[in-house]
């Protein structure tokens, strides 16, 4: 694997960092391929289940390779749902990962909607649950979706919720709270519906929307395979800007 990025050195951190904030916008999504240390060898098992999902999902032409997502704030502030706890972790802290961002083209995020997002943030920082227990409690805390009905080609499996989960109740809850009105679709406002040019017949019928607990990073990578949600604004690695070049 890779050698894990120096963040001792602080001139490289600040130069990322300010690098990033010339693109990163409040409410974008951050997904990144995490890198581990030698001897965490049970994040090597989780990532690795991941991408595996993620490529027999949406295929290996697809960008399936992120294993984690986190919602942008501002420089201090970025949700992420990981172990021990969900949290707030300032920018200084990832700006030397493998990132992507992404950002919602479905609505303008004002100031207020990002109030709103943040709002369900923070309802799921600090709460030292594991990552199915502080999901569950999100999703039916937050959202009051039934979400247990059977999953079908999505489902990662009921103990295997990630990440991505947390940012997508975030979205979710905005959308429920402050755009949704009685003339809107009965169902949930992200991956709703497939793009035929990227799925068979067969999967289109069956389709009724992604459950919020089965959303993966590679949905928020890959929504050209739904309704073109989100779009890729940049990607760093090491703290350099690698897209657009």
């Amino acid at each position: 694997m890779s050698d894990t990025p120096n963040y001792k050195d602080r001139k490289l951190v600040n130069t990322a960092s300010q690098a990033i904030l010339k693109v990163i916008k409040p409410g974008d999504v951050v997904n990144q391929v995490v890198e581990r240390k030698w001897w965490q060898f049970w994040l090597a098992v989780t990532y690795t289940a991941i991408q595996w999902h993620q490529k027999k999902l949406f295929g290996k032409d697809s960008n399936w390779k992120d294993t984690h997502t986190m919602l942008y704030f501002d420089k201090n502030n970025t949700f992420s749902v990981e172990m021990p706890k969900a949290t707030l972790k300032p920018l200084r802290e990832y700006c030397l990962s493998n990132l992507s961002i992404y950002r919602l083209r479905l609505t303008k995020l004002t100031p207020d909607y990002i109030k709103t997002l943040k709002a369900a943030a923070q309802r799921m920082v600090g709460e030292d649950y594991d990552i199915g227990q502080l999901l569950d409690i999100a999703i039916n805390d937050l959202l009051g979706y039934d979400h247990q009905r059977p999953l079908t080609i999505f489902d990662f499996g009921r103990k295997k919720k990630v990440c991505s989960v947390g940012v997508r109740v975030a979205f979710e809850y905005l959308y429920k709270k402050r755009i949704k009105t009685e003339d809107s679709r009965p169902r949930k406002w992200l991956f709703y519906k497939l793009n035929p040019k990227k799925w068979p017949p067969e999967a289109i019928q069956n389709y009724k929307g992604t459950d919020v607990e089965a959303t993966s990073p590679a949905h928020f990578a890959n929504s050209d395979y739904f309704s073109n949600e989100f779009e890729l604004i940049a990607r760093f690695e090491n703290g350099k800007q690698v897209f657009p070049k």
